[in-house]
């Protein structure tokens, strides 16, 4: 990763925001963490991913069921009474009950033996498949910090733009109500009372638009934290200065970066989840075998059902699709063009990913770059404007120079203040191409069986 102005080789903290020390920006961050519509989806989403992977492992296990049955079964009498006549027509009398009953209950097991791995790539596939939602988890935590991180310093910016813009407003006023009272005087002309007077129009313009910027950062911070529009207007409503930036910005090697960025990392595990997918397809060019089992009592009545009931069964059931007309090598073919293109995605997923920090850190050296020199201009500003004072308090200057040279150290003030804003912007893009922000979510409960 290239270097820039204030950028150390040194592992990256997490939680970058923390390093502005700016406590409600660390409060929002924390909220959003905790409370975004979007990231419980993510959780949720999580969550389904791991109970599949616990279903994948018991289906690799036995399974066994206990079951019941009665049967109470009544023959029809003309039945029973031909039974009889034909019985005793040979010599033999024959009495036949047209009630019968059958108790019946036991246990039965079944378990598919893994032979060609069907059934454990299906497991690692899941697994996957976990591992990426995990990934997608974190991918949301890196976003949403950023995005709250921006809001918020945008947020502090266009509130100290609002505060000079209003100073502006001011001395406009100030200013066209001097020229007017130069033409009473027949000092001025019509065009310098006009040129006043547009330049006060134009401050008027800004201010509207700085405040709309305002509500609408304060309400997508509302709801990036889970709230309703306008439930942060009183607790943000207090003046604060931007944050700070830190004197040195730490920015570790490429390798790290990969193995950090959740995005990778989601690429990574996808493919990992398309060639278990493979392997799943190959298995079905092998048989399936299958080893049921059955344990129980049966007899015609309650009293019966001991140990002279018992029968139990023991089968192997094999299950093995012989002709398919091409169905299995279509699905073979489909699998391998899939982990084909989840191999380009990964590649590409990583070259973005180092695209990316670079262009930020680039990005993020050249904001410093341009704050130095706006502080520089606006420094020359303000001691412009204290030389035009002295000289106004000595009679030497006019008023109307003063606010002049007023106006020119409130736009040089705006101008720097949206520099460092713009920096403080970057800094946040940088920390997020960084894959910084995410914290790894709870372990899964270990796998139960029953």
């Amino acid at each position: 990763v290239a270097a820039a102005a204030g950028v150390v080789p040194a592992a990256p903290p997490q939680r970058w925001w923390e390093a502005l020390q700016d406590p409600q920006l660390n409060g929002l961050v924390e909220q959003a963490l905790q409370n975004s519509p979007n990231l419980r989806a993510a959780q949720a989403k999580l969550r389904a991913s791991r109970a599949l992977v616990q279903q994948r492992h018991a289906e690799r296990l036995p399974s066994v069921g206990a079951n019941a049955a009665y049967l109470n079964a009544r023959a029809p009498d003309a039945l029973a009474d031909g039974l009889g006549s034909v019985a005793a027509g040979s010599g033999q009398p024959l009495s036949i009950d047209p009630h019968a009953q059958l108790y019946n209950v036991g246990f039965d097991a079944s378990w598919e033996l893994d032979f060609f791995g069907r059934r454990r790539r299906a497991s690692e596939g899941a697994l996957a498949d976990a591992q990426a939602d995990e990934a997608e988890l974190a991918d949301t935590q890196v976003q949403l910090a950023a995005e709250v991180g921006q809001a918020y310093l945008g947020y502090r910016g266009t509130r100290e733009r609002i505060a000079i813009a209003q100073r502006n407003l001011e001395a406009a006023r100030q200013t066209l109500q001097l020229t007017r009272q130069r033409r009473e005087r027949g000092a001025d002309a019509d065009l310098q009372v006009e040129r006043a007077q547009a330049q006060l129009q134009q401050q008027e313009a800004v201010l509207p638009d700085l405040q709309a910027q305002a509500k609408e950062a304060l309400d997508q911070l509302a709801l990036m934290i889970g709230r309703e529009p306008g439930a942060l207007d009183a607790a943000l409503a207090a003046d604060r200065p931007l944050p700070t930036l830190p004197a040195v910005v730490p920015v570790d090697d490429a390798g790290a970066l990969i193995r950090r960025r959740p995005d990778v990392r989601r690429a990574e595990r996808q493919l990992a989840s398309s060639s278990a997918q493979i392997g799943q397809a190959l298995s079905a060019y092998f048989p399936q075998v299958t080893l049921l089992g059955n344990i129980g009592m049966a007899a015609t009545s309650l009293s019966g059902l001991g140990s002279d009931a018992i029968n139990s069964v023991v089968a192997p059931f094999l299950r093995w699709s012989i002709f398919d007309f091409g169905a299995t090598k279509a699905k073979v073919a489909q699998a391998r063009a899939g982990n084909d293109a989840r191999l380009a995605a990964y590649e590409g997923t990583v070259l973005a990913a180092l695209q990316d920090a670079n262009s930020a850190l680039a990005r993020f050296g050249a904001a410093r770059q341009q704050a130095l020199a706006a502080a520089k201009a606006e420094a020359s500003a303000d001691r412009s404007a204290a030389l035009l004072q002295q000289r106004y308090a000595a009679g030497a200057s006019s008023l109307i120079d003063a606010l002049d040279v007023q106006r020119q150290q409130t736009s040089a003030q705006d101008s720097a203040v949206q520099a460092r804003t713009q920096v403080l912007l970057r800094y946040v893009a940088l920390q997020k191409s960084l894959g910084l922000g995410w914290a790894p979510p709870p372990a899964p409960p270990p796998t139960q069986t029953r």
